[in-house]
């Protein structure tokens, strides 16, 4: 039988992401963010804010990143050797802050009240994304200079089985929710639930170890504590995309069938047109002003 697509669904289907208990998470800072474009559009100090929030964060974070990444590079008194060969360079920074600043700007042209909140959250999500990439960037010049070219293809490898076992665990999951499907309980999904549940237990059992191992005051070998960081590593990797497949998934798939079902959405919701739209995207389609919510009429 041939798998339905998570983006095929019609409005009554969609509306059961409403019962996914990781799009829930996310919920309660979602309803916050709303709060600030009840109008329609963010308030002056709102703007501040998210412009100081936006230097602090996603530009000061990952531009400490690279002075981190240059001053490692440039030390003589590293206890791990590091690889020659830089790879977060500034050309490298620019980049990837031009491709975020892209995105900022492209989600200005998102004008409707009930996505902005998404668009909000999006620059979060994609700030995460970054900074994980660039911390990437510096641990794979320290990998180099320690480990074969073989051992670094097996970490990873392990984090892209990792990646794929959650994106088809929640894959499996949304289409269930969403269309009833009998879940087939098959032996990928039972690795995948093997590796998810103890795979990351034993990688925070590693971490706490090394944790208790640098609490006492005996010195404990460079190898012991670089295997206490390779650890740390691949369980930040690991969080962060189960954050944004587990969570981030489910919370923009909503997203994207309000927008395809606005109407239905708008009416299920119980708000008015200007309440759903803002004023000023209905500046733009005033053809808007003709919808109906129950018999109440925004001629």
């Amino acid at each position: 039988m041939k798998k339905r697509s998570i983006f095929n669904a019609s409005f009554e289907e969609s509306l059961n992401l409403e019962d996914d208990g990781f799009r829930k998470l996310q919920q309660e800072q979602h309803d916050k963010t709303s709060n600030y474009f009840k109008k329609g559009g963010a308030s002056l100090w709102f703007r501040i804010r998210s412009f100081i929030l936006g230097l602090i964060f996603p530009v000061g974070f990952n531009f400490m990143l690279l002075v981190v990444s240059m001053e490692f590079h440039e030390s003589e008194t590293l206890t791990l050797p590091i690889s020659k060969h830089e790879s977060l360079t500034v050309n490298v920074f620019l980049i990837l802050l031009l491709i975020w600043l892209f995105l900022v700007i492209l989600g200005k042209f998102t004008k409707r009240t009930y996505l902005l909140p998404y668009r909000y959250q999006l620059h979060v999500f994609t700030f995460m994304l970054w900074f994980l990439l660039e911390i990437d960037l510096i641990v794979f010049d320290i990998l180099l200079a320690n480990l074969a070219f073989w051992e670094i293809i097996a970490i990873y490898g392990v984090i892209m089985i990792f990646t794929y076992m959650m994106f088809s665990m929640e894959l499996t999951g949304l289409r269930k929710l969403m269309y009833d499907e009998d879940r087939q309980v098959t032996f990928r999904n039972k690795i995948a639930k093997i590796i998810s549940i103890y795979g990351m237990g034993i990688l925070g059992i590693g971490i706490i170890i090394k944790y208790i191992f640098g609490s006492f005051t005996v010195d404990i070998s460079n190898s012991m504590k670089a295997f206490g960081f390779l650890l740390l590593w691949v369980f930040a990797n690991i969080v962060v995309i189960a954050i944004i497949v587990f969570i981030g998934l489910p919370y923009f798939l909503q997203a994207y069938y309000k927008w395809k079902y606005s109407e239905e959405y708008r009416e299920w919701e119980g708000k008015s047109v200007e309440e759903w739209y803002g004023k000023r995207y209905l500046k733009k389609h005033p053809e808007l002003l003709q919808k109906k919510i129950g018999n109440q009429s925004y001629d």
